[in-house]
């Protein structure tokens, strides 16, 4: 159940870090949108109004604002060596799955490989999230769409999601500071209830298409909301995955005794459960709310259970404790149906981390402390960029 390093003959090596969320698609409760409740009309609303590529010089200029080389040291700072990059499919597709282009006609995946880049840079791995497919997995707002969860009805769109990741395996089958492919985010035919069948489905369609082009990196399946929704992965003969779950506890989440509960139940499901599956435990997303004693023990009891984690989120407008940093004030949100262009571009320009973020001591600090002394691996320029499988152990992603 080991991630390990040296074409799966090393090290064991763990991933700590963070989402980059609310920056590639936006969520108005914790990034500056309003005027629409999720992407796909925010940016119907934009192109109406002003055309279809005055909408790409609103975005490109948020996108230069939300996230910038700061950041990433920021994030190395905080003791951490990995990122989740959530990716909106629609920022490289269209609605139709027509590819943006770049100047030299091939499939604009600039933004990602620029993330992955930086964050090699200061010694961060990337795990590529599909955060929002073709006609979104799930419905909710998170996945940039509203109207439906019209993946599993369309052949059209689950093409299009295929075809998606055929592409960034083609464009990153050889770097080893990729850690992992994390294929849907919160995938369900049903959310919020739990995932089913057609998911799976899904799932193994993806896993052939990608195992085609790149035999190597890490498959990462997030199971909704339960270990249970999930195949044992040797009845389907997959090879080299890792299960992700997702934890928010609502209910009475200040109060210490119920989050440590909340903490030792998700560890024992996951000893449990990974152990029965031979598979490691990625957490994709969890807040521990606001308090430092949570934090502490969670973060604490995570690392030491030998679970992979990256909070959500990064950075958090509006919202204290679910971010590293935060935004306690809410000027510069542009209202996409009301303000004029160069009042939402002047808006979106204005979010950077240094300027308009305070550091979060509850979560940097629990940070700090679990991941001290930990030796991290880390990429570096020389790693050896092709990931080999190993008989024993199965589980293998990053190159030494």
């Amino acid at each position: 159940m080991d991630i390990r390093d040296n074409y799966g003959a090393g090290k064991e090596a763990h991933l700590y870090g963070t989402n980059l969320g609310g920056w590639r698609g936006h969520e108005p409760w914790m990034s500056p949108l309003a005027g629409a409740s999720n992407e796909w009309d925010a940016r119907n609303i934009l192109a109406d109004r002003f055309g279809k590529e005055a909408v790409w010089e609103l975005y490109n200029t948020y996108w230069d604002s939300w996230i910038t080389e700061t950041d990433f040291k920021n994030i190395r700072d905080a003791g951490l060596n990995c990122i989740r990059l959530p990716i909106y499919a629609h920022n490289h597709m269209d609605d139709e799955g027509n590819w943006r282009l770049d100047e030299t006609g091939a499939i604009d995946l600039s933004r990602i490989e620029w993330t992955v880049n930086k964050a090699l840079e200061y010694g961060l791995y990337t795990i590529l999230d599909l955060h929002g497919a073709p006609g979104s997995q799930n419905g909710a707002h998170h996945s940039g769409r509203q109207n439906g969860a019209l993946l599993y009805s369309s052949p059209l769109y689950q093409n299009q999601l295929v075809e998606f990741w055929e592409a960034l395996a083609s464009r990153f089958k050889d770097n080893a500071a990729v850690a992992g492919y994390d294929l849907l985010n919160e995938p369900s035919e049903t959310f919020p209830r739990r995932m089913g069948d057609q998911v799976v489905s899904l799932y193994d369609r993806l896993y052939q298409a990608i195992r085609a082009i790149d035999p190597d990196h890490i498959i990462i399946m997030e199971a909704i909301w339960w270990w249970d929704t999930l195949p044992n992965p040797q009845q389907k003969n997959w090879e080299n995955v890792v299960y992700s779950l997702h934890y928010y506890q609502w209910q009475n989440n200040e109060d210490f005794t119920v989050m440590k509960n909340a903490v030792d139940g998700w560890i024992q499901d996951a000893q449990k459960w990974g152990s029965k599956y031979n598979v490691p435990h990625f957490i994709g997303e969890f807040t521990l709310f606001g308090n430092a004693e949570s934090w502490n023990y969670g973060l604490q009891q995570f690392t030491e259970t030998g679970s992979h984690w990256t909070t959500w989120s990064y950075k958090v407008m509006g919202r204290n404790n679910w971010g590293m940093y935060n935004a306690a004030e809410q000027n510069n949100v542009a209202d996409v149906a009301t303000d004029d262009f160069n009042t939402i571009k002047y808006k979106w320009s204005q979010w950077n981390t240094p300027e308009y973020f305070s550091p979060n001591p509850t979560v940097i600090n629990a940070m700090q402390k679990a991941t001290s002394g930990r030796n991290l691996k880390r990429p570096t320029q020389a790693f050896s960029a092709k990931l080999e499988k190993q008989a024993e152990p199965e589980i293998v992603g990053m190159a030494n």
